[in-house]
């Protein structure tokens, strides 16, 4: 049972440090466009550079 429990731990170590990562990165503007999708769905790509509007 130990081990499965070191193994839990470990898990939710690993995704705490990934939502970390991807907070910070969301909160970059030149890497939010790239990893929102919201900004499809809003409707606010005409304030994009036009290589985003292409895709």
């Amino acid at each position: 049972m130990a081990k499965v429990e070191k193994l839990l731990i470990k898990l939710i170590v690993i995704q705490f440090l990934f939502l970390i990562a991807s907070q910070v990165l969301l909160t970059q503007e030149e890497y939010r466009i790239y990893l929102s999708k919201a900004i499809y769905y809003e409707g606010v790509l005409k304030d994009l550079p036009p290589l985003i509007r292409r895709q």
